[in-house]
């Protein structure tokens, strides 16, 4: 009897012992996966920090802007803040919304420059385009926003203000680059892509923010979606959980 209780005492040490080391093994696998998740993360960015020349912002941006300048506009380019600036003066005259002739040429030759490659990268239309320049993440643009600008001088024509100005002056510039198919351009949500807001005095030129000539201006801001970015990393996370869950079933 008191060697059959022995036996039975050595089994149960050994399945408690199987148990902790299997506890262990499991613990120690769902780490590892923590920590693999952790390395793809930080190598795409590591990856992303060791290319800061070729943000995709800043190329479409650099692209569509030199479009514009060759067309004979002179716009200032930022491809860092995704922003293309048209001196409102070129257009307008001061304090007024209604292009003047030479801004209503200038924006016409700028549309026809710019719908050489702006349809490469909006959703609705850069699939029928087979001579587009090489797009490996497929970005596309998710808004084009018309920002009306104005210098901090009063305008008070009774209740009409620079926010008034600033939002005219954008719908102007919207009205004469979305002449034609612009128009129809649509994100992948189906919603058009491009829209217009005024920010009056309250957002003055970094560079040079007393400068009331700089100050008055329209932007075209970009704003990207990096959808395929986020189903690429996605898709590595997937691959490496399905290659140690299979690692775990064959133990």
């Amino acid at each position: 009897m008191i060697i059959l209780l022995g036996q039975r005492g050595e089994e149960a040490s050994e399945a408690d012992e199987s148990g902790y080391l299997a506890s262990a093994s499991d613990l120690m696998v769902g780490l590892l996966f923590v920590f693999i998740i952790m390395v793809v993360i930080l190598s795409q960015r590591v990856e992303e920090a060791s290319n800061p020349d070729k943000p995709p912002l800043g190329s479409i941006v650099g692209e569509i802007g030199q479009k514009m300048r060759e067309s004979g506009l002179p716009v200032e380019i930022d491809p860092a803040a995704g922003v293309i600036t048209l001196p409102a003066d070129t257009l307008f005259p001061v304090g007024v919304a209604v292009l003047s002739s030479d801004g209503e040429i200038a924006l016409n030759r700028a549309r026809a420059a710019i719908n050489e490659i702006l349809p490469c990268y909006i959703y609705s239309e850069r699939h029928k385009r087979p001579n587009c320049p090489p797009n490996p993440e497929e970005v596309e643009i998710e808004t084009i926003l018309i920002e009306g600008h104005t210098d901090s001088k009063p305008l008070q024509k009774d209740l009409y203000t620079n926010w008034h100005l600033g939002l005219d002056r954008a719908r102007a510039v919207y009205e004469r680059l979305t002449v034609g198919p612009m128009l129809q351009y649509s994100n992948e949500r189906q919603l058009g892509v491009v829209g217009i807001s005024s920010y009056a005095d309250k957002r003055p030129n970094k560079v040079d923010p007393h400068n009331d000539a700089k100050n008055r201006r329209v932007e075209l801001r970009f704003v990207l979606a990096f959808k395929q970015d986020i189903g690429k990393r996605a898709s590595k996370v997937e691959s490496i959980g399905g290659k140690l869950q299979d690692s775990i079933d064959r133990k």
